[in-house]
Formats: structure tokens, sequence, C-alpha cells
């Protein structure tokens, strides 16, 4: 089973929350807004909140309806991929059912099914979906004999912005209207629809995750080729684009990483989708140089083509390792077309318009490995442009996105030798996961002494092996008692049988007992994913031991005498799972690892930093934060005022693997990194790691930062690195403004007895 990242998990909870509160509401076309980054996982989050209203709306009995059906709306061919998607996510619960619209059978949509439908499919009225037939099966009749039926209607409009145009927008205000469902999930990195319902994941949350890359460069190092002898402009972007193309492959083979990054060179659509002779001019000269000046071609492989009517190469392009080194394509594969490895782009006309969006660039977010490397230069994108500088408009809700700040390190850096490290949080979830499976194999095996089959040897021993234990497999003699009552715990309350009473004989009617025989016997796990973790582990038992068909398995263990044997089986398997997760903690909870670090050779920041004049450090120009603390202000100046004794410094950034920092144990007893603000190379060969404080600040952690950076510096400089550093707290003593910082092992940051004051032009003396 997926495991879902936390921010994931958040935005579903929220999802269910507004559902449920708009399902309570009284009218029709709720809007709610799904606002969430490309890369975040937007398919996955709606899959897992599919999958937890199906199986907790049936037990929500404040709500007068508690059947449910969806309608997927998404523009071009989206629509397949998301339903690829889901169907996959729900491959072994099945508590979702993915369809399209000829797999509809009946004369109605049926509760928990999700029927995907092409945009392009119903916005006209002549279409076949939607129009008017003798057999009445249009879309509109299917939904319309569904609400008869007491299931409520929601549509999921993907990708929700490409539906914003004024004509585009009437016409899908008509169809929703048709539709007429009770709510609206509209879904989107860019959402253009306001609600009061919304869910907005925080692109910050999800480069926490590492899941997508830290931001955009624009046109990175483009200025250094302005003058260019006998080079056109189309054919320095494609110079520098194709650098830096094998800048990052370079980079991924220093870490031993199969990944073969890919250019992709934009094209804008024209109103019509044909090539104009404008585009197959600029197409002539892109395959020219790149065939003539870098011998990459269609024939040869590394080239694919994506463009009406001509598609060359491009099955498995997404694929790691292919061998496809630049894609020439128009805007409309952008939209949904998902390519990890994509990580440089070219937009090499002008556009229309001179906006910067992420939906212009999302491309090329998306992490390979879905994790960051201590390179930065595999952080992040990279987008080329003819658009000079002071025409390029940037969306101010992507300006953390999007930047045109570069520093370079400068020509002569010497190098330190650091050793950082980074801690990869593997976080063990309070639900059964998909071992669970072999949980419940292997207690069923210790109790029953059941062995795995070969094809059907073995098959009737196993069945054999319980009817020794009492267990009835009999299934034509196996009635199943319906309850008079569901309590709304969910647990199942046996009656008195009588010779009236009713008995199960659909599988729906067993189905829903099943879930709730499951979820009596879930434990400490969540139900809500756990449930059906639970059930399809006691089917596929059946499948694969005993060859029982689905039906007839809920039947054998439902039934009252055999209940007992498959609750112990459950809690065997449990603590058996249990156990798994305990070695699974101690083994793979926390990914600690070491590596050498020296200042990068280029970062990028966005627009929260201001450029500003400190011609000592490491990386020039240097770009201050916006919101840099005092402290951090000030000793960058003391630095630079101590330039003639300084090789060069570095102001630190405070998270990610390109970043400097030293493992410690934080005050909750949490294996933690702190992230030293200030490195800094003497003249005199002396390294320096300072953390600038003021006295009596993070009470919590800052003598526990300061002890392990202590520890790590006595043991460098015992390596024959010579280095001093730990907390500095800035002081005026007298006149002056003097630094102060600790050569051992502290208790706090306000008592300065024993104190050293630190001075550039003394720090060998410092080491005596």
């Amino acid at each position: 089973m997926l495991v879902l990242k936390k921010y994931q998990e958040e935005a579903i909870d929220n999802l269910l929350q507004n559902t449920y509160k708009l399902l309570r509401k009284s009218g029709v076309r709720h809007p709610q807004i799904f606002k969430a980054p490309t890369g975040s996982g937007k398919t996955i989050m709606m899959a897992a909140f599919l999958d937890k209203i199906c199986q907790e709306l049936p037990e929500k009995y404040e709500l007068d309806k508690r059947k449910i059906a969806f309608v997927w709306i998404a523009p071009n061919k989206l629509y397949i991929q998301s339903y690829d998607s889901i169907k996959n996510y729900f491959s072994e619960t099945r508590s979702v059912k993915p369809i399209y619209f000829d797999d509809l059978t009946g004369d109605r949509i049926l509760p928990n099914e999700v029927l995907f439908v092409n945009w392009e499919s119903i916005n006209k009225v002549r279409n076949l979906m939607v129009r008017e037939n003798e057999q009445g099966k249009t879309l509109y009749n299917y939904i319309n004999r569904a609400k008869l039926d007491n299931t409520e209607i929601v549509v999921i409009i993907d990708e929700e912005h490409m539906f914003a145009s004024p004509r585009t927008a009437k016409r899908a205000n008509e169809v929703l209207h048709n539709i007429y469902p009770k709510i609206e999930i509209r879904v989107s990195a860019t959402p253009v629809t306001r609600s009061d319902y919304i869910i907005n994941v925080e692109r910050g949350d999800v480069v926490k995750e590492e899941m997508i890359k830290e931001g955009i460069l624009l046109n990175p190092k483009l200025d250094e080729y302005q003058d260019a002898e006998g080079k056109t402009t189309d054919e320095i972007l494609i110079d520098v684009a194709l650098q830096k193309r094998q800048q990052i492959r370079a980079a991924y083979e220093k870490f031993g990483i199969n990944i073969n990054p890919l250019l992709l060179i934009q094209l804008p659509n024209d109103v019509k989708d044909t090539n104009t002779s404008l585009d197959l001019s600029y197409i002539e000269t892109v395959l020219n140089c790149l065939k003539t000046t870098y011998d990459i071609t269609v024939s040869n492989h590394k080239l694919a083509i994506w463009l009406s009517g001509q598609y060359e190469n491009v099955v498995g392009i997404e694929e790691k390792d292919n061998i496809t080194e630049v894609l020439l394509f128009k805007q409309a594969v952008a939209l949904g077309w998902d390519c990890p490895r994509a990580a440089v782009l070219l937009i090499f006309r002008e556009l229309q318009s001179t906006t910067f969006t992420i939906q212009t660039v999302g491309r090329i977010l998306r992490m390979p490995e879905h994790k960051h490397y201590p390179d930065a230069l595999l952080n992040f994108g990279y987008v080329f442009t003819n658009l000079s500088k002071d025409k390029i408009e940037i969306v101010r809700d992507d300006m953390s996105y999007i930047s045109m700040n570069r520093a370079l390190r400068k020509s002569d850096y010497l190098p330190v030798e650091l050793h950082s490290t980074y801690i990869n949080q593997r976080i063990v979830r309070n639900r059964l996961g998909s071992k669970f499976r072999l949980a419940l194999y292997e207690a069923a095996e210790k109790m029953w002494s059941v062995v795995k089959p070969v094809g059907m040897i073995g098959i009737d021993e196993n069945r054999k092996r319980l009817q020794e234990r009492m267990i009835n497999i009999d299934v034509s003699t196996i009635d199943i008692v319906l309850p008079e009552n569901i309590a709304l715990t969910g647990e199942l309350e046996i009656k008195i049988v009588t010779d009236t009473v009713k008995f199960a004989k659909t599988p729906d009617e067993l189905n829903r007992l099943f879930r709730l025989f499951c979820r009596a016997n879930i434990g400490p796990y969540a139900p809500v994913d756990s449930v059906p973790v639970l059930e399809m582990s006691l089917k596929y038992f059946f499948e694969d031991y005993l060859r029982y068909i689905e039906f007839d398995a809920v039947k054998i263990i439902l039934y009252p005498d055999n209940q007992p044997q498959f609750i112990e089986l459950i809690a065997k398997a449990m603590e058996i799972f249990e156990k798994m997760q305990e070695a699974k903690a101690k083994g793979t909870t926390k990914e600690v690892f070491s590596y050498p670090w020296e200042v990068p050779v280029e970062r990028t920041y966005n627009d929260l930093y201001l450029e500003m004049a400190m011609p000592t450090h490491a990386l020039e120009p240097f770009f201050e934060q916006v919101r840099a603390s005092n402290p951090e202000k000030t000793f960058a100046s003391y630095l630079e005022s101590k330039k003639d004794f300084l090789a060069w410094w570095y102001k630190n950034g405070d998270s990610g693997k390109e970043h400097f920092a030293v493992k410690y144990i934080d005050y909750l007893g949490k294996e933690s990194l702190f992230y030293v603000d200030f490195v800094i190379h003497t003249k005199l060969g002396v390294t320096c790691l300072f953390d600038t404080k003021t006295a009596g600040s993070d009470p919590g952690n800052a003598a526990r930062k300061h002890n392990a950076l202590i520890e790590y510096i006595e043991a460098r400089t015992k390596a024959g690195k010579p280095t001093i550093g730990g907390v500095i707290v800035g002081r005026v003593i007298g006149e002056n403004k003097m630094w102060q910082y600790c050569r051992n092992k502290i208790e706090n940051t306000t008592d300065f007895r024993g104190w050293d004051f630190f001075d550039p032009a003394l720090t060998n003396k410092a080491l005596d």
C-alpha cells in the first residue's frame, strides 16, 4: 500500500471534512477548491480521498443520503492518465470502481463509481455522450437516475484553470448545470474559482518532503553569452540549455545515479493545431542546429519530436535512463505529462504572454527519485527563453518558485574539506501496510499448519487442516444472519436467531457485514486506512491457500462458529506485523549519512533575497535574506570589516542536503540537524564554524547545538584540519561591539565566563 506524505494526509483529512460540511448544506453546486503544486501527487491524494469517503459515508448516519458517485472531468487525454492512476491505486482495496462511459451497466451510475470523462466529449450538445438518443443512454440520464436512487453526485474538475477562458467557462457552466452535482471539487495548481472551502497544499511542504525541486532558475548564465561571435540568439539558447543538461548529467554520474536528464524545447500552440510556416521555420532551425553541431537526431534516438502529426521516439521517453536527450514539443504535451527526468526547459520563441507561472514550467519540477541531492544543481529546474529580463513578469503567487538571482563560487575559492550530515526521516504510520498480508500468512501457517500450495497441490490438505480445527468450510450449509441493528460505533451486534430472521444472500450484504467485522477487529490501527488492508489480506489468504472465491471466503469468516478462530488469527497476525514494524523502525526510520561538503559551485535565490555588497563572500554576488536576523546581518558586516584576514566566508542555508549540517540530539531527545550559520576560511588556513545567537535565545537547543559542534570541531582538528567555532554572541562591551564564543561545552548562552573573543586576525592563537 502506498505510504502517504504528511502533507498529503492533512490535505485528504481537510477535503473530507469540507465535503461532509457541504453534503449537510442545502442546495447544490457547492464549490470546493483543491490547490496543490505540480508534482505534489494531486491524483494520489484524490484517490485516497475517494477511498476514505466511500468507506466512511455509509456510517455517517447524520446525513440523509449516504451513497455517493463521482464524475471526473479532465481536458484532452488527461482523463486517461487519471483513470489509470486511480485504477492502479484501487487494485487491492476495490472500495472504489473507476469506469469509462462505455463501462456503465444498467441505467445509472452506481454508488462508489468514478466515471472518467474527457471534456471534449461533453462540451458540445451534439456530442454522443450528451446527445439524446432512443435508448436514453446519455451522461445526464445516467446521473439523474442515480439521484433518484438517493445517490449524491460529486463532480471533480481536474486542471480547472483550463476552463477559465470566457468561452470555455460559459460552456463548462452549462454542462455543470445539466449535471447539477451536490459538490464541485475543482483541482489545480493554479485554480481560478473562488470558494470559502479551499484546501491549499503549501509548496514548501512538498519541497520539504523532497517530492519536487526547490525552485526554478530562469535564464541562468545567459548574460555571459550576449556577445558570442557568429551565433544567433537561437543558437546561443540551444548551446546554453544543452550545456546545462550535460552539467546535470555529470552531477548524476558523480553520485552513481543512472538518470539521463531531458531537455524540453517548447513551441507554443497556435490557434489551430497545425504547424504553420513560421513553426516549420523554427523547427527546421532547431533540427539543423542539433544535428550539425551536437549530433542529436531522430535517427540516433537522441531527439524526440511531439508535434501535430509527428511523433518520433516518444514511446518510453519517461524512463529515467532513456537515451533521448532532447524533446521538441508544443504546449499541449505539458498538460498532465509526467516525466520526472525532465530537467531543462527551453522556450524557443516568444510567447503571446510574457507572464511566467508555475504552469509554464511545471513539467521540470518533479524530483526523479523523490529525494534531494547534496549537489544543489540537481535540486533546481532550469528555464531558458529569448525574452529579456525586463519583459518577464512572474505571477506573485509563483515568486517563490521562479528566480533570476544566481550566485557563482569565486574562481580563487580555497577548498574547506568539511563533512556534512543528512538525516532522511522515514515515519512508520499507525496503519496496516501491504506487509500485513505476509504477517497474516505467517500466523495462519503457525496456527493451522497450512502451507503455500504449488498450483492445486496442497489445497485439499489445507482445507482438511481447517476442518480439523472445527472451522466450517462447507459453504452450502452456511447462512449469515443479518443483525437487527448496527451500533453507531461500527461494532456488529448479533441478535437471537428466530424463525423469521433474515439471512444475507447478496455479495453487497455480505461485504457490508464483512467490513464491520474487520472494523471491529482492527485493534489500534487507523480504521479507514487499515480496514481495506485487513479485508483484502483475509480474502487473499482464502484465494492463495484454499482456492475459495471471495464470496465463499466471506461466508466462512462470518459464520458465527468460525469467527472466534479468525479473530484469534487476526490478533496473531497483528503481533507479527508489530514486530515487523519495530524492526523497520529500528532499521529504516532514520537514514543518517555523511558526505564531503564544499561551498556550492552555484546557488540560486528567490525574490525573498536582496543583493548586497559583500566582496569577501564565497559566492558572488551576495544575496541576503529579507528576513535575516539582526545578529546575522551585523556579523556579516563584521566579517567584511576583517576581510584582510579572510580567504572567504559563506552564509549557509538552513535546510537541504546542499547545505552544511552537524548532527545533534535536541531537547526532546530526537536526532536532528544543526545548520551552522557561517562557514569561514581564514588566510592562515583555519576553518571557523559559527552560529549567531543573542544571549539566552533558543534556550532548549542552543547549548546542545554548540556542544555537538564542539565535538565535531575537536575531531576535525585532531585530523589535522585546524578549526574553531560554536555558538557566537554579539555583546556591547564599553563602546565596542564584540563577538564571543566558547571553545568548551556549555550549559547556556547567558553565562559568558570562559568565553573567548573572536578576531579573524588571531585565529591561530585561538587554537593554542
